[in-house]
């Protein structure tokens, strides 16, 4: 599996990533023939170090030609939105807030105010794994320290972003393999 931030994926196709959010579309309807090719050659090779390396190779020249037309995503969530903000800010025509939006919306998939949202959560969840793992999390602490108005509130946030409480996510996150996202990104 390869994931790649939205604006990543945007600025190495051009894809208007809002006509893809919570869907699945077959490859082919999506991407052109170098992708589709890439997807073939990594299909069948052998093993997996061979699939990371036909990856690498396709992705690597691209990146490079896309990091040097100024899309450069940061590492993590909330360093990606602001430079997503940041970069659609001063890319000139359409200065407007509201044209500001709707181009970030283009390019990421998801409206500004939901990204900032969510990158307010993964710093709140960042900021408590070691208690979270060690077991003496507290909810309202690291509501308090992540800006929330209250425990309630993050609940809420969380519920309305992962489908779960902030205790529901945390144990999922450490005992369901499904969840194996939620460990990478921690």
């Amino acid at each position: 599996m390869v994931m790649l931030f939205p604006q990543a994926l945007h600025a190495l196709t051009g894809i208007d990533m809002s006509r893809h959010v919570n869907r699945f579309v077959a490859l082919d309807a999506v991407l052109d023939g170098p992708w589709q090719a890439l997807a073939q050659q990594v299909l069948d090779a052998h093993d997996d170090d061979a699939r990371v390396a036909l990856v690498e190779q396709f992705l690597e020249p691209r990146w490079h030609a896309a990091r040097a037309a100024g899309a450069a995503p940061g590492s993590a969530l909330g360093d990606w939105v602001n430079g997503l903000a940041g970069h659609v800010a001063a890319a000139g025509w359409g200065r407007s807030t509201r044209n500001l939006e709707r181009r970030i919306k283009v390019w990421a998939g998801q409206p500004l105010r939901g990204l900032r949202r969510m990158s307010r959560a993964e710093q709140s969840f960042l900021g408590t794994r070691a208690a979270v793992e060690a077991g003496t999390v507290s909810w309202a602490e690291t509501a308090a320290n992540g800006g929330f108005a209250d425990q309630a509130h993050l609940c809420r946030e969380t519920r309305a972003i992962t489908g779960h409480t902030p205790t529901e996510l945390a144990q999922r996150a450490m005992d369901d393999e499904s969840y194996w996202l939620y460990r990478v990104w921690a």
